[in-house]
């Protein structure tokens, strides 16, 4: 009877989250892999103007950054961002001393259809497609870059029967990581749970 009402009192008791304790509550940009730090702007995604277009996403570049001993790898992995079929979401991401980088896009499940399209602009202002695919969530892929330039990033979706707010996270990285291992897309559950 005792162990009935205590499981019983468990139950309604609610769940006490890490704001509640003055926590900062974990985000996006926690939980990285040691030596991996994320360069996107702390508000990056805040207040934009124009629907879909995120500007400038990072101002320390992204690269493999080593000093004797020290190594820091550095990456752009973008808040939960939103986009939709009329208007691609769109950023820019700065590059240090890297020639070949990763790239990839987390979703809910529910959202299909993606298309990455990456451009490369150089000091004197030309550009050059570096990548146009189309995206699978979760599947890493990889292009060569010159190191110190610019890239310009456009993702997009024709998915239209969805009809809440389709999501995303971009993360561009000089080396191949995992950030939730055992929370990489499946059919019953997603990072956004």
């Amino acid at each position: 009877m005792l162990i009935s009402l205590l499981l019983c009192l468990t139950l309604l008791v609610s769940a006490v989250s890490a704001d509640d304790f003055g926590l900062e509550p974990k985000g996006l940009f926690d939980g990285l892999p040691a030596g991996i730090v994320n360069v996107a702007q702390r508000d990056f995604g805040h207040d934009i103007i124009i629907p879909g277009d995120y500007g400038l996403g990072n101002i320390v570049k992204v690269e493999d950054w080593r000093r004797g001993n020290e190594q820091e790898v550095r990456i752009f992995r973008s808040p939960e961002l939103r986009v939709s079929h009329k208007r691609p979401a769109q950023m820019n991401v700065l590059l240090g001393n890297v020639k070949i980088l990763y790239v990839w896009i987390e979703t809910p499940p529910i959202q299909g259809s993606w298309h990455l399209s990456i451009e490369e602009e150089f000091f004197d202002g030309t550009r050059t497609q570096v990548l146009t695919k189309d995206m699978k969530p979760g599947v890493r892929d990889s292009f060569n870059v010159d190191p110190n330039t610019q890239l310009h990033i456009k993702l997009s979706t024709k998915t239209t029967a969805v009809k809440i707010p389709m999501k995303f996270v971009l993360t561009i990285s000089p080396v191949l990581y995992a950030v939730y291992p055992d929370l990489l897309p499946m059919p019953y559950r997603t990072i956004y749970e």
